[in-house]
């Protein structure tokens, strides 16, 4: 008897275990939310370089949202400039949503487009949305800049050509009074 009296306490004891344990790891586990990002608008829709661009960006989500920053990168082809822009955006409420909107000046004349994303700083974790690539659109102007295919260095192929006709004559003449040959 009291050995099946053993076996009873030490299940019972295992099972009390295993149920605390499961409860302490179901208390701390809490679903964290992150938030939803709506669409960056821009403004205006083709924006030349060194303009003024707005951006609107919704949020939908039930955290508490303590920052919300822009990070636009301007860039020629696959080469971005090396200053970034890092703003802070401006809260609305529109409908059902929170909007965020801020807006920068360009400043590179040489930009052929921009990549911007939005960062939401939640409980002390940064949250990014997607990253965004959008054109710019470059102005055609009356007086076009024509650059040459030729890629020579004018000027310095006459003296060098004069040179060489100035050695041949001079090695010519000391070859001839001196009776050799170029042999």
């Amino acid at each position: 008897m009291v050995k099946i009296y053993r076996k009873y306490k030490l299940i019972i004891c295992t099972l009390v275990v295993i149920i605390s344990y499961f409860i302490i790891i179901q208390n701390s586990i809490t679903a964290e939310e992150n938030p939803v990002f709506g669409d960056i608008t821009v403004y205006p829709s083709k924006p030349t370089p060194l303009s003024v661009v707005s951006f609107t960006s919704g949020v939908n989500s039930n955290i508490t949202v303590e920052a919300v920053r822009l990070i636009v990168q301007e860039c020629a082809g696959d080469l971005c400039f090396i200053n970034d822009f890092n703003v802070s955006m401006n809260y609305t409420y529109t409908c059902c949503m929170d909007f965020y909107e801020t807006q920068i000046t360009l400043i590179h004349e040489g930009a052929t487009q921009i990549k911007y994303y939005v960062k939401i700083l939640d409980n002390g974790t940064w949250y990014n949305s997607d990253t965004n690539v959008f054109n710019l659109s470059i102005p055609t102007s009356n007086n076009p800049v024509i650059i040459s295919d030729n890629r020579t260095l004018p000027g310095f192929e006459t003296p060098l050509i004069v040179l060489s006709i100035a050695l041949i004559l001079v090695l010519n003449r000391w070859t001839r009074k001196s009776g050799g040959s170029y042999e």
